[in-house]
């Protein structure tokens, strides 16, 4: 069985029976002196001022004068056992929690032994006096061995008391800068990308993720300027070495598609973190699509604003002469209907002319539509009936050329529009899906909830656009004998709806896409 701390002192200090019979020898001579010892031990403390402030008054020092009487007598007496350490050790730790400095413990200590020695000197005389002091010194030994043992467990438990402390501080220290990262870096919607130069990425932000479609353990593998670059001959490259040469760089702007096809516009700020062993480039990319988006339409708007004003007289202008020569014409074809032989295709050519005038009357009345927009009758409908009403209008000029048309199946989308502009925005959508799309090509068509707005999708496999194309603006078109009036109509009465158009590629495949708010803004 393990000795324990107290059986290991004893043998230590080699207090054993010849001492404890030497003690209670002792006792008797000393126990009328004990009130005098204890009051002259508390004397002594009461002289430093640093041991007096432990002592709250009179009263607490004659109940500790008359506890350390009971400790005198156990001290002599005995029994020298387990619990004779385990009652010494709680007096010890009461030492320690009232504060009582650990050197005054031992100087009040030497008091007693004095003290004890000084009785034994009177009450015994030659080997007898010399054995008792000797067992006086071991006890007393013993005694400040028990002390110091409780000063160090208390000083252990205080070292260990504040090292939880510090855990628990620097665990809510943590918690707080998570907190603060999850807030700030992975809930914010600026891309946040950092690395070290020439070498790959270290941080990629949960936005960076999205609008990229490269998850950070992919990231990780690869370079900012792999992902967001411009090839080998990029500008950024130029101002990273500028920013580590400690010039600072102005924003810059890069051209970014997500997952699904979109084109995003991001502005990025470049700025270095200083480690103590290397330098960080960190990249704060803000997305600032919309921002272009709003500049563009603006634009649109103003351009169109001038260009109604000066449509309506033009076009009325035109239009007159127009009529008036396309009747003259009919006249003339009636003529030459009567007139024998046609002399040198003379009614071809008048047909032909026929045929441009009618088309030119039709293109001033689409520009006169297209630059003068009428208010908006908007009623609570059903969105995939109106899609519904156009695809089957349609449905023959698809099946005429080849092409599989389809309205994807789907629920109800209810929301506030008007139903004879959303028409024509589907019959145009429809009708250039079709003609891209081409023998043998499809065309599907969808109506569906997506967050807070309604969706029509038109995607057909088609080639798509340019790259460069301004899809939007009046009078672009890739058709031979297109007006470019189509979409610029599409994009009008969609922003009348407060709405928005896109095209994105998905799959090899050109999808335009109509949101409309499901509530009128």
């Amino acid at each position: 069985m393990a000795e324990t701390f107290f059986e290991e002192m004893r043998r230590y200090v080699g207090f054993g029976p010849d001492d404890e019979a030497c003690l209670r020898r002792l006792a008797p001579h000393a126990a009328p002196q004990f009130a005098r010892i204890a009051e002259e031990f508390y004397d002594h403390l009461a002289r430093h001022t640093e041991a007096r402030r432990v002592f709250a008054d009179e009263a607490q020092v004659q109940r500790l004068e008359r506890t350390l009487q009971v400790w005198l007598r156990e001290l002599l007496e005995g029994p020298w056992d387990e619990a004779y350490f385990a009652r010494r050790a709680r007096i010890g730790r009461r030492h320690v929690e009232i504060a009582l400095p650990q050197r005054y413990m031992f100087g009040a200590m030497h008091l007693i032994r004095a003290s004890l020695i000084e009785l034994a000197d009177a009450a015994f005389a030659g080997a007898e006096r010399a054995a008792v002091a000797l067992a006086v010194h071991r006890i007393i030994d013993l005694e400040l061995a028990i002390m110091l043992e409780t000063y160090s467990e208390a000083f252990l438990d205080r070292v260990q008391h504040l090292e939880r402390v510090e855990k628990d501080l620097l665990r809510r220290q943590l918690a707080l800068s998570e907190a603060r990262y999850q807030e700030i870096v992975e809930k914010g919607e600026a891309l946040i990308v950092t690395w070290e130069p020439g070498r790959p990425i270290i941080l990629f932000n949960r936005r960076s993720e999205e609008l990229t479609g490269v998850t950070r353990q992919q990231a990780a593998e690869t370079t900012w300027f792999d992902l967001f670059g411009d090839g080998r001959d990029d500008p950024a490259r130029s101002r990273e070495r500028a920013l580590l040469g400690g010039q600072r760089q102005p924003p810059f702007e890069t051209a970014l598609r997500d997952p699904s096809g979109r084109e995003h516009r991001v502005r990025w700020h470049l700025t270095t973190l200083v480690e103590p062993d290397r330098t960080i480039v960190c990249a704060i990319g803000i997305d600032v699509t919309e921002e272009h988006a709003l500049t563009v339409r603006t634009r649109r708007a103003e351009r169109l604003a001038s260009l109604g004003t000066m449509a309506a007289g033009l076009a009325h202008e035109i239009r007159n002469p127009l009529n008036a020569a396309h009747l003259q014409l009919t006249l003339v074809d009636r003529r030459l209907a009567r007139a024998t032989p046609d002399v040198g295709g003379a009614r071809e050519a008048v047909s032909l002319a026929a045929g441009e005038i009618k088309r030119l009357a039709s293109l001033v009345g689409e520009f006169l539509d297209f630059a003068r927009p009428q208010p908006l009758r908007r009623s609570r409908a059903d969105l995939r009936q109106t899609a519904e009403v156009i695809v089957a209008l349609l449905a023959p000029l698809a099946s005429d050329v080849g092409v599989d048309l389809v309205l994807e199946p789907g629920d109800p989308v209810i929301a506030e529009f008007d139903d004879e502009k959303m028409k024509q925005v589907l019959h145009n959508l429809v009708r250039n899906a079709v003609e891209a799309a081409g023998a043998g090509g499809a065309v599907r068509v969808r109506v569906l909830h997506r967050s807070r707005e309604a969706v029509l999708e038109v995607e057909d496999d088609g080639p798509g656009f340019p790259p460069d194309a301004a899809l939007f603006e009046p009078f672009f078109t890739t058709k031979e004998s297109g007006t470019g009036l189509g979409l610029a109509i599409v994009h009008r009465i969609v922003t009348d709806h407060a709405g928005a158009v896109d095209v994105a590629r998905r799959g090899g495949n050109t999808v335009l896409s109509v949101g409309l708010p499901l509530e009128p803004l």
